[in-house]
């Protein structure tokens, strides 16, 4: 709710979806798939092998957001410690396409000594809202890399050529049933001492959100 603008402007709507035609958009999220797909062990692990700590109870937690919004903090720290040749993040979010091209927020993997790797969330690029699927083409519409793995939360699978969309009337043919996480990757440098992460929000509008972290050893 805010911060709000207090002169009529064509903002996005309070339920952080939608446009001005399209005002009152509702989704259905469910991470019912995910949490089964933890199991017991309270580990997802994607279809390359990647492992990810997640809770398979549903009265558990299983997320950090940070937003400009002001009902969640702009940054989350999160210690970290030994070494990594690579962090893997399983992330999702919201972003809209007044935040397209251009950094929606950041990871920043710190140093011991002061130093640091950071990975820039960019729609369309890498960051992508969980309610939804981009349509890209190769031209007009393009992101300019691979596209990011997507998990379907409602089922656990990955999102894969010729998955089956849903629509959203007057806002996406691509919406994804329960919504959909996002995997991501930071390179590291394994000869340096972890001490924290960072999760940043810097774009209005959006929220950021971190479900779990992977550390290559």
């Amino acid at each position: 709710m805010s911060p709000r603008p207090v002169s009529p402007t064509l903002q996005l709507p309070v339920s952080g979806i939608g446009n001005w035609a399209y005002h009152s958009l509702q989704v259905n999220l469910s991470d019912s798939g995910l949490r089964a797909k933890a199991g017991p062990g309270q580990t997802f692990t994607t279809a390359a092998g990647l492992p990810f700590k997640t809770p398979n109870d549903t009265i558990q937690k299983n997320i950090v957001f940070a937003s400009m919004w002001d009902n969640f903090p702009d940054s989350i720290v999160i210690p970290l410690n030994g070494q990594s040749s690579r962090a893997h993040f399983l992330m999702a979010g919201s972003t809209n396409t007044m935040q397209s091209r251009l950094v929606n927020g950041t990871i920043r993997v710190n140093y011991t000594d002061g130093t640091y790797e950071e990975l820039e969330l960019i729609n369309p690029e890498n960051w992508w809202p969980i309610e939804q699927d981009y349509y890209v083409d190769g031209f007009a519409f393009t992101i300019g890399q691979t596209r990011p793995v997507r998990i379907a939360l409602k089922t656990g699978k990955e999102i894969a050529e010729g998955y089956k969309y849903s629509s959203i009337k007057g806002f996406t043919g691509y919406a994804i049933e329960g919504g959909a996480a996002t995997v991501l990757h930071l390179p590291l440098r394994s000869g340096k001492m972890l001490k924290n992460l960072v999760l940043k929000a810097i774009a209005n509008d959006v929220v950021i959100g971190l479900m779990s972290v992977t550390l290559e050893r």
